[in-house]
């Protein structure tokens, strides 16, 4: 059976790869699970359920699985994903966004350059009108924190993530990218998930020495390359204004920062290689990883 959507993600919370696996057993289109990283499952895992061991950066475990995927369309998740969260309603949230893409790609005639999200409902808040370029401003482009793509056209079209980036905002840097080629990100309302952030990630309790993991460490980083890849004037420019309350509030004022974000990449993409050596000699900025 030709698999229809591919789930990948850079991963090593085995504790929760189970729920995640059957939160997506109600969907009727045929799906596969590719995680990618440095702890090993603790439990057999079914067919469609791949585990690739590496020991690089989570972006790089993240491209690993993108060319291993089989699905028509591809999907970056996160082991804290529930696709079938009671509370949601929504068993077949795979089958609603599949669907929904399908008639994307009718109406925009096969170009393949729609993205499509899905609606998370994060630590029990729905995030649908905070995921923008700059977290909340409605007039900055909408970003896709969980989404599917086309596979073909992710990898050999825009060549997939950026090697310098080290654990996140490889995503949002995408999705910038499919804009940037004329194409369109629409929100499927009714295809919801849920992220149970506050509940996998390992967090210190101790104020002095508080730590939200290895994986957020990097959040600032990742953050700064994607800014100073979109933003005239580079990083720093959304904080300044998030921080000034005549730049958040006044619309004239928020309108010069808003149209600082440039529609063009300004620094040249960086593929990854799929080397002999790429699952554990990680390439570019390492970060915290070999």
């Amino acid at each position: 059976m030709e698999v229809k959507v591919s789930l990948v993600a850079s991963a090593n919370r085995v504790e929760w790869w189970k729920r995640f696996y059957d939160s997506c057993l109600g969907n009727k289109i045929s799906w596969e699970v590719i995680f990618v990283g440095d702890k090993k499952p603790i439990h057999d895992l079914p067919p469609n359920f791949k585990h690739i061991y590496a020991t690089c950066k989570p972006a790089q475990c993240y491209q690993i699985g993108f060319w291993a995927a089989q699905g028509e369309l591809i999907s970056w998740t996160a082991d804290d994903a529930d696709y079938n969260d009671p509370s949601l309603q929504c068993p077949d949230s795979l089958d609603r966004a599949y669907n929904h893409w399908l008639k994307m790609d009718e109406r925009y005639h096969h170009d393949k350059k729609s993205i499509v999200a899905f609606r998370t409902v994060e630590d029990g808040v729905d995030s649908l009108n905070w995921n923008h370029l700059f977290l909340g401003w409605k007039e900055t482009p909408m970003m896709a924190p969980f989404a599917l793509i086309h596979r073909d056209y992710f990898l050999n079209k825009l060549g997939g993530y950026d090697r310098r980036f080290i654990s996140g905002q490889s995503e949002n840097d995408i999705v910038m990218r499919v804009y940037e080629d004329g194409g369109r990100l629409e929100v499927v309302h009714d295809a919801k998930l849920a992220v149970h952030h506050r509940q996998v990630h390992l967090r210190d309790t101790n104020p002095k020495k508080k730590k939200n993991g290895k994986f957020r460490e990097w959040y600032s980083f990742d953050r700064e390359l994607l800014e100073n890849f979109w933003i005239h004037g580079g990083y720093g420019q959304y904080n300044k204004a998030r921080k000034n309350p005549l730049q958040r509030y006044i619309p004239r004022m928020r309108k010069s920062i808003v149209s600082k974000i440039s529609k063009t990449r300004l620094v040249p993409f960086e593929p990854f290689e799929n080397s002999a050596d790429v699952h554990h000699v990680t390439q570019s900025l390492t970060g915290g990883w070999k």
